[in-house]
C-alpha cells in the first residue's frame, strides 16, 4: 500500500478545457533530461537546450499556475511520498542485472543481494532517481581484484526517461483518469510513473489502454457535452476504440479527429488546435480547408448506466466546428512551429502561452477578449512541446 497524499480526497474530473484548472500535475526536468539533451534524435527532442534554464522556466510556469489558483503537484515529489516498501519495489522493477556467463549462480546471488541492500538504504528522492534513470548493471569478474570490495567489474548503462511532458501519459475526462499507452518505446515506462502517481494519490484509473492500442493525452480535448479525440501519428484507431468500448469519456458525444498529416510537428491534436472557450478556438489554418483538413467521425452515446457508442456520421473538421458554434482564430504554420496552438487554457478565455509564439499572435487573441499570460518556454520547448504538453490537469 502507498501512503495517501493530502489531495487524495479529490475526484479527478475534466468536463471542459476552458473550465478553471484546479489541480495540475507537472514534472520539473532534472538530471534524467540531461541524457536526452546529449542525444536529441534518440529522445524525440527538437534541439539541445540548457537544463538550468529549463528548470527556471518550469518553476516560473508553476508559479504562474499557482498564481491563478491551481494546486500544482510535481510528479517527482509525489512519487517520493509513496509508501517506502512500494517505492523500493518500483525501483527494483526499474533496475536490471546483466551477468557475464562466467559468473556462477552463487556469485549472481551475491550481486543481487548487494543491489537489494543498496535499494533498502536509499532515501526516497534517490529511489525516485532510480525510477527516472532505469539503470542496468553489467557485471563481470574484475581482472584487478584485490579483495572482496574489488571482486567485480560493473558497467552501468541507463535508459533514462524525460517525463516533463506529463500530458501524454494520462487522459482526464469527465468520468475520471485513463492511463494511456505511449507509442514510442523510449517513452513507454512513463506510463508506469503515471500509474504510480495515481496510486500515491489514491486515484483508481477508470481504464488503461492495452496493446496494440496506443493513445496519448495530447490528442484529447474535452468540451462539455462533447469531446475531441485525435487519431493520427501517435494515437491509433485501436486505442480510440478501446476508450469508446469502455465508456471512458462519460455520456458525451465523441468527435474523433482523423489527422491526415503524419509528421511529428503535428503529432497530437493539441499541436495545431486548442479550445479557449466554449465558442472560441485556435487552429492551424491549413487544417480548416483543403487536403490537410481532418475528417471527423462522430460517435453518439447510447444507454445510461452502461455507455455504448454508435458511429453516426463523418464530416469535415471545419463543418463540425461550425455546427458546434465555435469561432476559429487561424494561426500560420510559422506560429504553430513556435507552439502557438499549445496553450493551456486555465479559465474561459484565459490562457498560458509560450512567449515565443509572439506579440502579434497574442494581440490577435486579445482582440477576441482572451487574457494571455505569456511564459518563457525557449528551453523547455526544445523537448518538442509547450505549456499544454507540459501539464496534466486532473481537476477542473
Amino acid at each position: 500500500m502507498t501512503s495517501r497524499h493530502p489531495l487524495s480526497s479529490f475526484v479527478p474530473r475534466q468536463p471542459a478545457e476552458w473550465m478553471p484548472a484546479r489541480v495540475v500535475l507537472l514534472c520539473e526536468p532534472d538530471v534524467e533530461t540531461l541524457f536526452s539533451i546529449l542525444h536529441t534524435s534518440a529522445a524525440n527532442f527538437l534541439r539541445p537546450f540548457s537544463l538550468a534554464k529549463a528548470r527556471d522556466e518550469h518553476r516560473a510556469y508553476r508559479h504562474l499556475l499557482e498564481t491563478h489558483g491551481a494546486h500544482v503537484i510535481d510528479l517527482r515529489a509525489l512519487l517520493a511520498q509513496a509508501d517506502r516498501a512500494a517505492l523500493i519495489a518500483w525501483a527494483r522493477q526499474a533496475t536490471a542485472l546483466d551477468f557475464d556467463p562466467a559468473l556462477r549462480a552463487e556469485e549472481r546471488a551475491e550481486v543481487q543481494a548487494q543491489l537489494e541492500a543498496g535499494l533498502q538504504v536509499l532515501d526516497a528522492d534517490s529511489l525516485v532517481g532510480v525510477l527516472m534513470l532505469r539503470p542496468t548493471l553489467h557485471v563481470t569478474h574484475s581482472a584487478d581484484a584485490l579483495d572482496p570490495t574489488t571482486r567485480y567489474s560493473t558497467r552501468f548503462s541507463l535508459a533514462p526517461l524525460s517525463p516533463y511532458y506529463v500530458r501524454d501519459t494520462l487522459m482526464t475526462t469527465s468520468a475520471g483518469v485513463v492511463i494511456t499507452r505511449l507509442k514510442l518505446a523510449s517513452r513507454s515506462a512513463e506510463n508506469e510513473l503515471a500509474a504510480y502517481a495515481l496510486e500515491v494519490l489514491g486515484i483508481q484509473p477508470i481504464y488503461r489502454v492495452q496493446p496494440p492500442g496506443t493513445l496519448e493525452g495530447g490528442d484529447f480535448i474535452p468540451c462539455g457535452d462533447f469531446v475531441f479525440q485525435g487519431q493520427g501519428l501517435l494515437t491509433n484507431e485501436e486505442g480510440v476504440q478501446q476508450c469508446l468500448e469502455h465508456g471512458v469519456y462519460g455520456h458525451v458525444e465523441v468527435a474523433v479527429v482523423e489527422t491526415p498529416a503524419q509528421g511529428m510537428d503535428e503529432m497530437h491534436l493539441d499541436t495545431y488546435f486548442a479550445m479557449l472557450d466554449r465558442d472560441l478556438a485556435i487552429c492551424l489554418d491549413d487544417r480548416l480547408a483543403g487536403d490537410a483538413e481532418p475528417a471527423v467521425r462522430v460517435y453518439l452515446p447510447q444507454g445510461t448506466r452502461t455507455v455504448t457508442y454508435t458511429l453516426a456520421r463523418t464530416v469535415l473538421f471545419s463543418r463540425y466546428l461550425a455546427e458546434k458554434g465555435i469561432q476559429v482564430i487561424p494561426i500560420s504554420k510559422a506560429e504553430q512551429a513556435l507552439f502557438a496552438a499549445n496553450v493551456l487554457t486555465i479559465g474561459p478565455r484565459k490562457v498560458i502561452a509560450a512567449k515565443q509564439a509572439g506579440a502579434a499572435f497574442f494581440q490577435r487573441l486579445r482582440g477576441f477578449g482572451v487574457d494571455v499570460y505569456p511564459v518563457d518556454f525557449e528551453a523547455l520547448s526544445g523537448g518538442y512541446g509547450g505549456p499544454h504538453c507540459a501539464s496534466q490537469v486532473l481537476l477542473r
